[in-house]
């Protein structure tokens, strides 16, 4: 089959969508992506092509990011739309109509509470909640008409399932093939990292940076790597603390970026639950501490708090709470037995349970139900 997968929010190279997804379909299908980037333009990737639509710089101009994508999908050639976003589903929709392709809804995040988020619109006020409702309504309508609805999670599905639609469950796990070099000397549990494609302060990165702070006398080479697009400036997550060692990368394509985490002993996922889309969040950035070993530090949240005690494999907090992070990495850095028992845990898990490798197979196996069914 012939695969277009869009997303207009995505960067063309998503963990996701390119890494995963993609990257599985192209073993039996022939896949285009059509994303939206700076610069626009079309490159292939190995066996992938990827169509970029010019994005604006102004989030108020996402329109003109919909229609580009809507056209640059009626120009290609493929008998599946794979859409990642309400808006991707409505140009699947009528794209489909038009071209008589099928379509796939692939949700990776609770729309409902997202969007008026991106739009700086609190979702307790009485726009948040007409929109967020409005989002949830019209996406319902959508998916019902999609051909297959696949979810990133069971709390993710849960509002489908709701409704009487039974999303397949393709979760963010991790790729267990990794050839990264062994660490001279072993792991340095004083190295915290914290990843994420996109930092914002709901990312707990300003109480890290407290927690940091308040250990720097106790453990002089404490230091935190943030590794991603810092959306805040480094003042402001600093604050009155420019004493904590920090480290930004922004951001770092995939190989660089599983490099620079193996470097680390401690990894950081401490998202305050500010938006309900956070709440039930199931990040990439889990699996892929505990695919490389890391002991995790992470918020007490629904999805991330049941993998962590079930594999065992690191400490769950308070995330406003800078003095209870401290407790835990203090704890952790004067237990390196435990540390490295933790991420061994959650190592094992990875191999055994939480890789792409079984994900990859319920994912072909959509496709695949596709094609028998021919509707």
């Amino acid at each position: 089959m012939k695969i277009c997968m869009l997303t207009t929010t995505h960067p063309p190279h998503d963990a996701r969508i390119f890494q995963k997804e993609t990257n599985s379909l192209v073993k039996e299908h022939e896949v285009t992506i059509i994303a939206p980037s700076a610069a626009g333009g079309s490159e292939t990737t190995g066996n992938v092509r990827i169509v970029s639509v010019k994005k604006p710089e102004s989030r108020v101009l996402h329109f003109l990011t919909i229609v580009k994508a809507f056209l640059a999908c009626l120009r290609q050639d493929c008998d599946v739309m794979h859409c990642h976003e309400p808006d991707a589903l409505l140009i699947g929709m009528l794209a489909g109509r038009l071209t008589g392709r099928r379509v796939i809804y692939d949700v990776h995040e609770h729309w409902p509470s997202e969007i008026p988020f991106d739009l700086g619109i609190d979702a307790k006020t009485l726009a948040g909640r007409v929109l967020g409702s409005a989002v949830a309504a019209v996406e319902l309508a959508l998916a019902r008409r999609a051909d297959r609805i696949i979810a990133v999670s069971e709390s993710v599905a849960e509002r489908f399932r709701e409704r009487g639609e039974n999303p397949v469950i393709v979760s963010n796990y991790s790729h267990t093939g990794l050839q990264l070099p062994p660490i001279s000397g072993g792991r340095n549990h004083r190295r915290l990292m914290y990843v994420a494609g996109s930092m914002h302060l709901h990312h707990g990165i300003r109480e890290c940076v407290q927690a940091v702070s308040s250990l720097q006398d106790t453990y002089p080479d404490l230091s935190l790597t943030l590794i991603g697009n810092l959306r805040e400036s480094p003042e402001e997550i600093a604050g009155s603390h420019p004493e904590a060692r920090i480290r930004l990368t922004g951001y770092l394509p995939y190989a660089q970026m599983y490099e620079e985490l193996n470097r680390g002993g401690i990894g950081l996922l401490l998202f305050r639950p500010d938006y309900y889309n956070i709440y039930i969040g199931l990040p990439n950035k889990l699996f892929d501490y505990m695919l490389l070993g890391l002991p995790i530090i992470a918020t007490d949240l629904p999805e991330i708090g049941r993998i962590i005690r079930e594999a065992d494999c690191g400490i769950l907090v308070d995330p406003a709470d800078a003095a209870g992070i401290a407790e835990a990495i203090a704890y952790l850095a004067e237990r390196p037995d435990e540390a490295v028992r933790m991420g061994a845990n959650g190592r094992r898990a990875v191999e055994e349970r939480y890789n792409w490798g079984r994900m990859e197979g319920v994912l072909l196996d959509v496709y695949r139900s596709l094609e028998r069914s021919g509707n």
